[in-house]
Order: structure tokens, then sequence, then C-alpha cells
């Protein structure tokens, strides 16, 4: 009998398949895919009808699902069991997909935040007029100290993930005006995630909306001071009565700068009347 007649050589099945000859024999000697026949030279035979059920083993591996369990649903397969298998598979996917959606939703925003801080320009300060803004806070004190404010952010960002909030932006930091006008740089009292809707069932700071002072700083944490200075001597100047919080939101950071003073840092603080 020839070799034709025989079946498929490994190689011609491998090529067939679209899969080197290595990725057969491990099928073969996990039990998983195994040649139709044997010849008396030991020569593997695969039948052209085991294209399709390679095809199937092929399908279901790259939808995830480990080979042990794949050899399992072929072992036992039939019309119900893949009826079972397919429902299963299924919502697996369109769990995934809508993890993938979120994560697609995310990057999006996250894009536009970042091309909306590359065409500020630091070192102005300027009034602008914001919606409503929604902060999820962890409290915190004295946390201008990095080890306290590394402690701080684990913990708030635990917090986030256990309630499920997914935010395009970076964490910020809440400092009492009062504190910030008397050079009190241990005033912070919250970090926090901004968020672009108000989930439910966490504790929220709310910015109202209203007409705000804002300043972009370039650089780090250690001169945003000087930011502050700018921003009391315009409201000074200006005869501005201030709100009592000022928002300290980080811009651009360590995901797309090279260190601390590459950083864009804006300080925002209600503006409620005229002294």
């Amino acid at each position: 009998m020839s070799q034709k007649k025989m079946g498929f050589t490994t190689g011609e099945f491998a090529r067939l398949c679209g899969v080197k000859r290595h990725t057969l024999f491990y099928y073969d000697e996990i039990g998983i895919f195994s040649p139709a026949l044997r010849g008396e030279n030991g020569y593997r035979y695969y039948a052209p009808a085991q294209i399709e059920v390679f095809h199937v083993i092929a399908a279901l591996k790259e939808l995830g699902m480990p080979l042990a369990e794949i050899r399992s649903y072929l072992d036992r397969r039939s019309p119900a069991a893949l009826l079972e298998l397919l429902d299963r598979e299924q919502a697996a996917l369109a769990r995934k997909l809508a993890g993938l959606e979120r994560i697609r939703r995310l990057m999006g925003r996250k894009a536009e935040l970042t091309r909306r801080a590359m065409a500020l320009t630091p070192g102005r300060v300027e009034l602008e007029d914001q919606p409503d803004r929604w902060y999820v806070v962890t409290p915190a004190a004295g946390i201008t100290d990095q080890e306290k404010f590394a402690h701080v952010m684990a913990r708030h960002l635990e917090y986030c993930d256990a309630h499920g909030v997914d935010s395009p932006y970076a964490l910020g930091a809440l400092m009492p005006t009062a504190a910030a006008r008397q050079g009190d740089w241990d005033g912070y009292t919250s970090c926090y995630t901004q968020v672009d809707q108000p989930p439910a069932g966490v504790e929220l700071f709310t910015a109202p909306a209203g007409r705000y002072l804002v300043y972009c700083h370039a650089g780090s944490f250690d001169t945003v001071r000087e930011g502050y200075a700018r921003l009391f001597a315009h409201a000074g100047e200006r005869g501005l009565q201030l709100g009592p919080w000022v928002l300290e939101d980080v811009l651009l950071d360590e995901l797309c700068c090279k260190g601390y003073d590459q950083y864009l840092l804006k300080l925002s603080v209600a503006v409620l009347g005229e002294i």
C-alpha cells in the first residue's frame, strides 16, 4: 500500500494545517491528537478527516482553553457536550470582550487627556469654567513624605480596585487653601482619583461646577509650591475670594515622563467671588 493511500505523513499534515511537525509530535505524546495509524516502518499517518478535528483543537486553544480541557472534551465529545462547550465558551468570550472594551475606552480617554495636557502652557494663572467633577478619596495626613505617600497611594489603589473604580486619571491630592497659604505643606488631607461618572458605594469628594483659578506647573512636587504662591498672588491682586480646597492634579506623570522634573501638575481652586 502506498503512503498516499495510507494517509498524510506528519510533514504533509503539518503543512496542510499550518503548524510545525513538533506540534503534532507533542499532541501525540500527551494524547490529545494522534495519527490515524502507524505504518510498519513506524511512520505516522493522518487521515483526511483529522484535518477538521485539528482545526477544532486550534480554535479551542485560541479561545484560551487549556490542552487538558480540550483533551477531556474530545474524549467525551457528543452533540450535547458540544452545546455545553459552546455555551460556556461564548459566555467566557463575552466577559473577555467586555473587559477589552473597558480597556479600549480607558486607553482612548487617557490619550485624550494626554493630548489636552500637551496643549497647555505652563506658568500661567488663568480662570476656567469647570463642570461638576467627582473624586474618589482616601483620607491621609502629612503625605508630602514619599514613604508616607507610598502607603497612602497603595491603600487608595486597593480601595479603588475593591470597588471597581476604573479611571484614566492619575492620582491627585487635596490641599486646604488655608494650609497652603500658611505654608503648611504637611496639610494635605486626601489623595484622590478623578472619575468621569460618580460610582455608587464609594466615598466621593465633589468639586462643584463654577469658575476656578488654575495654574499649570511644569516640574516636580518639590517645586509646586511656586505654583501655589503664584496662584495666591494672582488672587490677591484681583481681589478674588477663594474656596476652601486646592485640587492638585497630575496631568503628565511617570507613565510618559522620565523623572519628576518633567511632570505637569495643575492647581485648581474655586473662585467664590470678589473681596
